[in-house]
């Protein structure tokens, strides 16, 4: 009985390490993703679509990643291959929302019910894993909103302006 629970105790303290160090390489690259977002003031207006496009494609890698992490421990599958027909960010969280709900408890004995202990309760996904998975998603959509704004200035679709000075052009001008 003392040996099943100090292996427990072990198990829990090296599974919340390994929570921890995850969410602090998460909480990282997010961190340089909004500093790779913030430094887009500074990139020259025909690079621009390119550069948010990039970084775009390396916020969704990651948050796939996360969702990929968290699937392998939890068997949790995030389901977002097909839009929804309302609205994008509420079916975002609701599916975050049932996902953080998943629990497992063990059954009171008659002794605990008794000393009014309470069972355990095991969340399927950790806090960490759900907080990196939501930053993960918002910085996803906020760079998709920074898309759609190109898309919509006109900028994302256009063929950057280059002087084409290849040899047959040269002298035909």
């Amino acid at each position: 009985m003392f040996r099943k629970k100090r292996r427990e105790k072990i198990s829990s303290e090296h599974e919340a390490r390994q929570t921890q160090e995850r969410f602090e390489q998460n909480e990282r690259a997010g961190k340089e993703l909004y500093a790779r977002m913030a430094e887009l003031k500074n990139v020259a207006r025909e690079t621009l679509p390119d550069a948010v496009f990039m970084l775009s494609m390396a916020a969704k890698r990651q948050s796939e990643r996360i969702r990929q992490s968290i699937k392998d421990r939890t068997r949790y599958d995030f389901d977002f291959g097909a839009l929804p027909d309302g609205d994008l960010a509420t079916y975002l969280a609701e599916d975050a929302g049932y996902a953080l709900r998943d629990h497992v408890t063990t059954p009171q004995t008659l002794l605990e019910a008794m000393s009014e202990q309470l069972p355990d309760v095991h969340f399927t996904i950790q806090q960490h894993d759900a907080v990196s998975m939501i930053a993960a998603m918002i910085r996803e959509q906020r760079l998709e909103g920074v898309l759609e704004g190109l898309r919509l200035a006109g900028l994302l679709n256009e063929v950057p302006k280059r002087r084409d000075t290849s040899p047959e052009t040269e002298g035909l001008g």
